[in-house]
């Protein structure tokens, strides 16, 4: 009801709205000029895929080169990985593919970029809000995301930094987009904080304080960063209810983002098992990317599949050659084991 109703952008419909004015200087640079409530009107549907750079504002564009820009002066990392697709080739076999963004998508993703960063200055200013906050990585996702790059083809020198390699990648090389991805598995998690004095809040792949804004029918939180946004940007004192939620806000979304990742990695789960699926017996290439308590963890070479090995004896960095064992579509589990070293 609430997307084919009251939250919808159907055609030629007034709907209820709280509408940012976000300003960008000439070095991308965003601040929060104004938040008001307004009722808007759908003019067009617009599709990622079909949309013209004549359906667009003048100089859309340059906005979103200008957030980029800032992107990179201040060292931020790409976080937004490419899509991963299930497909069936000629001979009705199924694949895994990434499908980078489109640039209308990073045109559309810098803007909620840019107003999530004004956002999260102009609440901090007033000692207020709830903010997205991400640890750099340690030296274990390094070492990991190391072997991962190293399964991959993927050339990442010694001393050259994470973010610098980051950067580099091209999400249109299907190589470079099964890294981004095993960054987002292996790297370091994000989780929400409530204002605490004396501490700035910090995300270390967005380089910035950052908050969660743009997305309230998707994200519980956004919903009360707004209505603070909306007091603060008026000159109204922030209400004792956002105060109180953004203090309870973590936990309940802590747990919602476990539930969205069991959900994410079950469906993944299931795609490695089709892509696998009567493929038994088969060989693989296989690099070590891990070895903990749960076993040894392995990635192949020449498909985007993570999986774990009774791998005695491997440290991460060895080359093997495993074999797959088992497949079971149903129960999403696939088996490998250990056939010899190569290297």
């Amino acid at each position: 009801m609430l997307s084919e109703g009251a939250a919808s952008l159907l055609p030629n419909v007034e709907r209820p709205s709280v509408v940012f004015t976000v300003r960008i200087d000439p070095a991308g640079k965003s601040s929060l000029d104004g938040a008001v409530r307004a009722l808007i009107r759908s003019r067009a549907k617009l599709a990622y895929e079909t949309v013209r750079p004549d359906d667009l504002p003048a100089d859309f564009s340059e906005l979103s080169r200008r957030i980029e820009r800032a992107e990179d002066a201040r060292g931020a990392a790409r976080v937004d990985e490419p899509e991963q697709l299930l497909s069936r080739d000629a001979a009705g076999h199924f694949t895994l593919e990434f499908r980078p963004q489109l640039e209308a998508e990073t045109q559309n993703a810098s803007l909620s970029l840019a107003a999530n960063l004004a956002i999260a200055d102009a609440l901090l200013a007033h000692r207020t809000g709830l903010f997205r906050v991400m640890p750099e990585p340690d030296e274990r996702s390094i070492w990991r995301l190391r072997h991962s790059a190293k399964a991959l083809g993927l050339v990442w020198p010694k001393a050259m930094p994470f973010k610098t390699f980051e950067q580099s990648l091209d999400a249109a090389n299907p190589r470079d987009a099964a890294f981004q991805a095993d960054i987002r598995r292996a790297g370091p998690k994000a989780s929400y904080a409530p204002y605490q004095a004396g501490t700035v809040p910090w995300h270390s792949a967005m380089a910035a304080t950052y908050a969660h804004a743009t997305a309230p029918l998707r994200r519980l939180a956004d919903r009360y960063v707004i209505e603070c946004a909306l007091q603060v940007a008026n000159g109204e004192p922030v209400s004792g209810e956002a105060e109180t939620a953004f203090q309870k806000l973590p936990a309940v979304m802590a747990k919602a983002e476990e539930t969205a990742g069991q959900i994410d990695r079950a469906a993944l789960d299931l795609a490695e098992a089709v892509v696998l699926e009567r493929r038994e017996g088969s060989r693989f290439a296989a690099v070590v990317t891990d070895v903990d308590e749960r076993g040894t963890r392995i990635h192949l070479v020449d498909l985007a599949v993570v999986t774990r090995i009774d791998g005695q004896g491997a440290v991460p960095g060895d080359a093997l050659t495993v074999e797959l064992v088992s497949v079971d579509v149903p129960h999403r589990q696939i088996r490998f084991q250990r056939v010899e070293a190569t290297g």
